[in-house]
């Protein structure tokens, strides 16, 4: 064997190993996370002749974020390593809207403003709270968001704060999804439902 070949030989071999080595130390992908549809029976009602825009909701840069926020201690925010959401987070919260108010059979027209381009109401919502909240011990999933129900102006026919939290069974990356799953499924059959209320008694001709 000469020199030469001897030379190619070895510096595959180191080449190899480094390529070896590198898929070795690579991290598999974290999990991404949607929210499952709420049950059609907890939306259920009459329907309704009106149509609806959810527009983009509002978020702190601390939730505006594919990361799933984690609340250790008041007032400070860290990251869920073991998944993320499928999408930035109030995405995530608009898209699950926008399926239960489609779900629930009952409205003329729903979706965002690329999709509709005019509305009899809109809906804004502001994600005050999205974090799996681990202060003293606990686990538990919380959502707080305060939702406006207006003509897509200047008008606001009705406001409310809605909230809800759910036990995480463990700190795996498959429980704090179901604790997210379950907290935003009640707050978002809880929108759905009062969003309905209040447009069907709301006065559109401001």
């Amino acid at each position: 064997m000469n020199k030469a070949f001897r030379i190619l030989i070895i510096g595959f071999a180191f080449a190899a190993s480094g390529c070896v080595s590198q898929l070795l130390e690579t991290s598999p992908p974290k999990p991404r996370y949607m929210i499952g549809a709420v049950d059609a029976g907890a939306v259920a009602g009459a329907d309704v002749g009106w149509s609806l825009i959810v527009e983009n909701p509002g978020a702190s840069r601390a939730y505006d974020t594919t990361k799933i926020a984690v609340s250790p201690a008041p007032g400070r925010i860290e990251y869920f390593g073991g998944g993320e959401w499928a999408s930035r987070a109030p995405v995530v919260v608009q898209m699950s809207l926008i399926q239960a108010f489609e779900d629930s059979g009952r409205i003329l027209a729903v979706g965002n403003r690329a999709d509709i381009g005019l509305s009899d109401f809109a809906l804004q919502t502001d994600i005050r709270r999205l974090d799996l909240d681990v202060a003293g011990g606990n686990r538990s999933a919380r959502i707080h968001v305060y939702v406006r129900l207006t003509n897509g102006r200047s008008s606001v026919f009705a406001a409310r704060a809605f909230s809800a939290a759910a036990p995480a069974r463990s700190g795996g990356g498959d429980d704090v999804a179901a604790a997210f799953d379950a907290a935003l499924k009640d707050v978002v059959a809880d929108i759905v439902n009062w969003t309905f209320a209040e447009g069907t008694g709301a006065d559109t001709s401001s």
